[in-house]
């Protein structure tokens, strides 16, 4: 599993109400990116709950993961929250969110050129712990060396990233932290999760 993330808090404070986690769950790989609402304490407290409730059912499916969580933290502020579901041996990925998180899939264009072809996965409306209408969500087959990137809306909603950019900055852990130097939205919480699936 190859993963690097990076949290910040807004104005440096102590409290994060961005955050993350990452688990191997058998042969898949589960990625989890959180938004607590507001910031400082109480929103790292959502968070981390949410965040907890994941890593106790990551064998359940996306809806009853979703739904639990909504109902476990309802004593909370609530978060925005996004779950993408790797399979290796399928290559496939499976995503839902809810709220105003983000996730973008990228990977070379057909023909091997230079050139990066993106795609952006859509959230559900509503807020986990808060109530949501409907989860859909959605499956996206994988190719060796796809950049698959989780971030938070303290994070400029469209990131350029050229395909090199992992191969020039040396791993996932050192782009998670150039993402957030460049496109980090200052007032406000931020987290960045980047998976990379097979080979560059």
């Amino acid at each position: 599993m190859e993963v690097g993330a990076l949290k910040g808090p807004l104005n440096g404070g102590d409290y994060c109400g961005d955050q993350f986690g990452y688990w191997r769950n058998g042969k898949e790989t589960v990625l989890c990116i959180a938004d607590g609402l507001g910031h400082g304490k109480h929103a790292e407290e959502a968070a981390k709950s949410a965040l907890a409730y994941v890593a106790r059912h990551l064998s359940s499916p996306l809806a009853k993961i979703f739904s639990g969580c909504n109902s476990a933290i309802r004593n909370t502020r609530g978060v925005a929250m996004g779950i993408a579901i790797i399979d290796e041996d399928a290559r496939m990925l499976t995503y839902a969110g809810v709220g105003n998180t983000r996730i973008m899939i990228q990977r070379k264009a057909d023909g091997g050129d230079t050139t990066a072809e993106i795609l952006y996965l859509r959230s559900d409306y509503g807020i986990v712990g808060g109530g949501f209408k409907r989860l859909v969500p959605e499956d996206v087959p994988l190719q060796s060396g796809d950049l698959v990137v989780l971030y938070t809306d303290g994070v400029k909603e469209m990131i350029n990233l050229p395909r090199d950019h992992v191969l020039a900055y040396g791993s996932v852990q050192k782009l998670a932290e150039m993402i957030i130097n460049n496109w980090r939205i200052e007032t406000d919480d931020a987290a960045v999760l980047v998976y990379r699936y097979g080979d560059p």
